[in-house]
């Protein structure tokens, strides 16, 4: 079973232990019928419109601090600016690409998955990029080493708008064509963000989860800790306030949700009974499976959220289509990692327990003899391996390792400061 709010990482981290709130719910035990778990909303639908809700309700939180996923801080593509669109006092940090001097383009304001942002979460959001519009992707209160704390899909609605009002304020943005879309649980914030403003000309969504209180406190509940939970679970409003569908009535934007054939079961049901509420408020709001994974299945739906979104947008828009450069080597930050020989490597990169075991952002440059790879880290315990094309080794160059949590061995990185 995954998690909805899970995102795919080749190693052990956080996200993957999300990722096993879902599936164990869908997939049969051994020499059961194949049959698929059904699971039916269980959140009450209410009347309320959720901005006034949100006016009114103070969450209450039982663990205070930062986001439950760890992520360094990543240095953008030549092609995408880091940029600040908090406030003064509370600053945080989004990544943003796609402006024309002198021309107005319409965005895509997208929200990632897990709980921290990553290189992968823009690789996402690029073919948006490739059709021509303006993408953002901003970091939330607490992750990736920012001020705040993490309230897990309530007080960040708040940065969304935060970042929603900062790109219409960008000259190469058309404010009245700010789109709004999420993966995960990116997604059921997108549909939250969606109910308490109308700022947003329409919504897309892969694999968000209407319903929490059916995940955290009802049938598909699952025994054991879980991270994210920074309130107290059996506390319904707690959960109400976080489900999309208990204020579907409230929904401000039209909106396509895809979910994957493989959360089918825990998200099917919870998103058609949201299209059909919000449908009966006459949004322009429509469901629809896509074949894949809890990741792969966005590749597939993206075609069709473009489309979507360009219904909305007149004959005179500008929407240049291009393609996105590669990654390029990382070579500034405050921790470097070498190594010597293997001259006839098309690509060496770096995966560790800092990047969730990422092969693929963190390459390293030739430096004569060398590969070279620079990040920057704070203090900690960082397990990591060289992938050297498809081969993951140790660091020949450091002696000191440790178990990698996952019945291996890898190279062990002990940073003070």
């Amino acid at each position: 079973m995954i998690s909805t709010f899970a995102r795919r990482r080749p190693g052990p981290n956080l996200r993957l232990a999300f990722l096993s709130l879902i599936l164990s719910m869908s997939a049969p035990a051994r020499g059961a019928a194949q049959e698929e778990r059904v699971f039916r909303p269980e959140v009450s639908v209410r009347n309320a419109d959720y901005a006034t809700v949100r006016r009114q309700f103070r969450t209450t939180l039982r663990k205070h601090g930062p986001s439950p996923q760890a992520e360094p801080r990543y240095r953008p593509p030549k092609y995408v600016m880091e940029v600040d669109y908090g406030s003064p006092e509370k600053p945080l940090r989004a990544w943003l690409s796609g402006g024309t001097a002198g021309t107005r383009r319409p965005a895509v304001l997208f929200l990632h998955g897990g709980f921290a942002f990553g290189p992968d979460d823009w690789d996402m959001t690029v073919p948006y990029w490739d059709a021509g519009f303006v993408v953002m992707v901003p970091m939330l209160r607490g992750e990736n080493g920012q001020a705040g704390e993490f309230t897990f899909l309530y007080d960040e609605v708040d940065d969304v708008l935060a970042a929603a009002a900062f790109l219409a304020r960008q000259p190469t943005v058309d404010p009245t064509q700010i789109f709004l879309a999420g993966h995960s649980a990116g997604a059921t914030l997108a549909l939250l963000t969606a109910e308490a403003s109308p700022r947003f000309r329409a919504v897309t969504t892969f694999d968000a989860s209407p319903d929490l209180q059916l995940l955290y406190h009802g049938s598909a509940k699952k025994p054991g800790a879980h991270a994210e939970l920074v309130f107290d679970p059996d506390d319904l409003r707690e959960l109400e306030v976080r489900s999309p569908l208990a204020y579907a009535r409230s929904l401000k934007s039209s909106l396509r949700a895809y979910y994957s054939t493989e959360a089918v079961s825990i998200i099917r049901y919870p998103t058609e009974r949201l299209i059909e509420v919000a449908r009966t408020r006459g949004v322009d709001a429509a469901a629809s499976q896509v074949e894949g994974s809890h990741m792969s299945h966005v590749a597939r739906a993206m075609p069709a959220s473009i489309a979507f979104f360009k219904t909305f947008l007149g004959s005179r828009t500008a929407m240049t289509p291009r393609v996105a450069p590669p990654w390029e080597p990382s070579l500034e930050g405050n921790t470097t990692f070498r190594l010597r020989g293997h001259p006839s490597a098309r690509r060496v990169t770096v995966a560790g327990s800092f990047n969730g075991w990422d092969s693929r952002h963190l390459i390293c440059g030739k430096d004569g003899a060398e590969w070279v790879c620079r990040v920057d880290f704070p203090a900690g315990r960082y397990t990591y391996k060289f992938v050297v094309d498809d081969d993951w080794i140790l660091d020949p160059g450091n002696s000191a390792s440790a178990d990698d949590g996952n019945g291996g061995t890898s190279s062990l990185l002990v940073k003070d400061r």
